[in-house]
């Protein structure tokens, strides 16, 4: 696998997680619940974690080939 390739799938799999937590996490206030044992804050963190950390491997991809980022 290309490193490019690999740091590509890395950013999806980052932002995915975000989102799902995100979704989650309004889950969990519109329901007043927890999900998974977890509560509505972890979710938001768990989101704005992952998130964050996409963004550096986001910014590096510029003019990728894999991404078909011109």
């Amino acid at each position: 696998m290309d490193k490019k390739h690999a740091k590509c799938w890395l950013w999806k799999v980052l932002w995915a997680g975000s989102l799902i937590s995100l979704g989650l996490a309004w889950l969990g206030v519109l329901n007043q619940s927890l999900i998974f044992g977890l509560g509505p804050e972890v979710w938001l963190w768990d989101a704005l974690i992952l998130g964050v950390l996409s963004i550096p491997i986001k910014l590096d991809c510029q003019n990728c080939s894999t991404c078909s980022m011109q």
